[in-house]
């Protein structure tokens, strides 16, 4: 029905969830047999949909029953239903984003989680009074992940000169959620992500700074 395009053209460097990275904008854009307007009829008057998705990009399930989530340090294991992992038997994944218009041909998405070309099964609107449930326990994924401080990410100006704010503003934000694995600690490792059309390579720094040591404009 529709596919998803977004600043990340490989799984890596992804956020691990919807709605943590606002900078990260999408196009929902659907195929020619939903592209009347009357598909979206009425849905300016949500803030928020979710995405039906599907993790296209993933190999086939192999059956194993259990995960390691990067919240958990990416040692420690837990069953796949008790996950939010993309490694599951039925491929699908779910996404709240914000819509930021309705357009021709497609939706204008903000807070994405998905690949570039990640398709998308469904739109459906989402509803605070009935899905926002601020009681509701999650344990050991309470709360949103820790972020490294913003200033804790460093970029050069000329980095910063040749992405551009926008992008220099979302690749700060992904690097200050830890997008490289969670057991993965050898200090001196490069680091690399390809995001809105450049490669970015980083690598630690003093303390528990990340430093971009390389940007290059994709071909």
């Amino acid at each position: 029905m529709a596919f998803v395009r977004t600043p990340f053209a490989e799984k890596f460097g992804v956020p691990r969830q919807s709605g943590i990275v606002p900078e990260a904008e999408g196009w929902v854009e659907f195929t020619p047999e939903f592209v009347a307007a009357d598909f979206t009829r009425g849905l300016e008057a949500f803030s928020h949909v979710w995405l039906v998705t599907g993790f296209d990009r993933n190999p086939r399930w192999a059956g194993g029953a259990t995960v390691r989530p990067p919240r958990l340090g990416g040692n420690e294991r837990v069953g796949v239903f008790a996950s939010r992992s993309p490694n599951r038997p039925n491929g699908l994944g779910l996404s709240l984003v914000q819509l930021l218009a309705i357009e021709p041909g497609g939706l204008r998405v903000a807070g994405i989680d998905c690949v570039d070309g990640t398709p998308v099964y469904d739109v459906k609107p989402y509803l605070p009074w009935c899905e926002a449930k601020p009681e509701a326990r999650a344990d050991w994924a309470q709360s949103a992940p820790v972020a490294r401080p913003a200033e804790a990410v460093l970029i050069a100006p000329e980095f910063a000169s040749q992405l551009g704010e926008a992008v220099t503003s979302l690749v700060r934000h992904l690097l200050q959620l830890d997008v490289q694995p969670a057991y993965q600690a050898d200090p001196e490792r490069l680091y690399g992500m390809s995001v809105a059309g450049w490669n970015v390579r980083w690598r630690a720094g003093e303390g528990a700074a990340l430093v971009v040591v390389e940007v290059t404009r994709l071909s």
